[in-house]
């Protein structure tokens, strides 16, 4: 009763500081409904999206590649030991909600001397122990916004490890379009550098025949030394791309797999996906998703500042007893219940700070997430602009290299019989050349393109084919000293 007397009178007394204080709301279950998203996208396709979206090229070689960087790329790996810390945070949080329960036992041995009398040495020998619990009375919810808060992290993290799995997946599939791209580039200008040589030798006999000028046959020198020049290039490019290609497996160039070979070909463009709702896609994208579960983590740990400046009311019990015998400490026993209640009586506005530096957290997190959303449909409709335009170039540079072939084969005509210079001829060869260049950048910039557009339409991974957490050995982590 007379715990029950106390608590009234304690709630009664923290009436005027529960005024004082602002609690924040939580947000919207679907905060970017309130953002007024459009109804869809500018245009859409009708193929079905896949989970594994790399596997609509219908490249083996990537699809490898791809499996290969998720199972052992060390950024993944960092990032699920993060995802590890977050779970275990929660667990810790969670612990609030029980009891505290500890125990003593204690043995002392005393020895009594005195110098009156012969032989009067005693000893003594005692037992004591106790079991305490103890327990915090979650009456503003501290304890529970803390829990909700841990939780909402570890929801966040297990969505960056999702984000960062998608972005490791398009970055791999970007290098090796790219290392395919470069592959063709060597092989065509290998090709142009050997006609480039045979047109050289016409010359170079036409000019001992007296029919062709000296100036003619530099040019032609002039337009090898620009083609070796390139292939050069090509080849550095070539190498570069190895190694970045190596560093997102997780290896070294010189342990890439035995698929990775130049006689892979460049996947062709898709039909295009049905980009769906844009409501929908914030639903399932990842990092919209990591957006709004910080932005729910955010409210909770100011409703945990709210509730720190509120007092905490505890429970707690100690059972001790003590004697000669460890068998007498559960004969006689003594029992002390306690109830107290703790409060902040002036602290220079310390708890009061903490809540309105947690309460622009939310609105700086709630401004994170509204600009996530806004990238995000931004993304999609960058890409489907994009696409229509690289089609377009494809198709103009492809009629170009029609028209510059016609044109390099009739000023090669005319200049036989004498009519043009051949600096006409160099000239129309060289814009063939760098047109047929252009057409495999072109080629490359479109399905990385389309890369881009499955990435920004993606959800999350299946488990199967995220990293597991391994462990490193104790070993490893010993010196030269143990």
């Amino acid at each position: 009763m007379n715990f029950l007397l106390f608590f009234r009178r304690s709630t009664v007394i923290c009436l005027p500081l529960l005024a004082a204080c602002a609690q924040t709301a939580l947000p919207p279950d679907h905060p970017a409904e309130t953002l007024g998203l459009p109804d869809s996208f500018r245009t859409s396709g009708s193929a079905e999206r896949r989970i594994r979206w790399w596997r609509n090229f219908d490249d083996p070689v990537m699809d490898r590649l791809i499996q290969l960087a998720l199972r052992d790329s060390p950024d993944l790996q960092a990032i699920l030991w993060r995802l590890e810390q977050a779970e275990a945070a929660a667990r810790g949080a969670r612990s609030g909600f029980w009891p505290r329960l500890t125990g003593r036992l204690d043995n002392t041995e005393q020895r009594f001397s005195s110098d009156d009398f012969e032989d009067s040495d005693s000893e003594g020998n005692s037992w004591g122990g106790s079991l305490a619990a103890s327990y915090e009375v979650d009456l503003w919810g501290r304890v529970r916004a803390g829990a909700r808060a841990a939780e909402a992290s570890r929801l966040a993290q297990a969505e960056s490890l999702q984000t960062a799995a998608l972005t490791l997946a398009a970055e791999v599939a970007d290098t090796w379009l790219q290392l395919l791209e470069q592959w063709g580039q060597r092989d065509l200008l290998r090709r142009q550098l050997e006609t480039n040589r045979k047109t050289l030798r016409v010359l170079e006999l036409r000019f001992g025949g007296g029919t062709s000028s000296a100036a003619d046959v530099l040019q032609q020198r002039q337009l090898i030394q620009q083609s070796e020049q390139e292939l050069q290039a090509a080849e550095a490019d070539i190498e570069t791309l190895r190694v970045q290609l190596a560093a997102l497996l997780g290896t070294s160039a010189e342990r890439l797999p035995d698929f990775v070979r130049p006689d892979s070909v460049m996947p062709s463009l898709p039909a295009l996906p049905d980009t769906g709702v844009p409501g929908q896609l914030l639903l399932r994208r990842p990092d919209v998703k990591r957006a709004q579960r910080e932005l729910l983590q955010g409210y909770y740990l100011a409703d945990q500042a709210w509730a720190e400046r509120l007092p905490a009311i505890s429970l707690s019990a100690v059972a001790s007893g003590g004697g000669t015998a460890i068998a007498d400490i559960l004969d006689g026993w003594l029992l002390a219940l306690t109830a107290a209640g703790e409060g902040i009586i002036f602290d220079g506005g310390q708890l009061v700070s903490a809540q309105a530096q947690q309460q622009a957290v939310v609105q700086e997190r709630w401004a994170l997430y509204r600009n996530v959303v806004v990238q995000a449909l931004s993304e999609v409709e960058q890409a489907l602009i994009r696409e229509q335009a690289v089609l377009d170039r494809l198709h103009h540079l492809r009629e170009r290299e029609r028209l510059a072939g016609l044109i390099a084969e009739r000023q090669l005509r005319a200049y036989s019989r004498g009519a043009v210079d051949f600096l006409n001829v160099l000239t129309a060869t060289n814009d063939q050349q760098s047109l047929a260049r252009q057409i495999l950048t072109a080629r490359r910039e479109l399905i990385e393109n389309r890369v881009t557009l499955y990435r920004a339409l993606s959800g999350g991974l299946p488990a199967e084919d995220l990293p597991v957490a391994e462990p490193m050995e104790l070993e490893l982590y010993r010196t030269e000293k143990d």
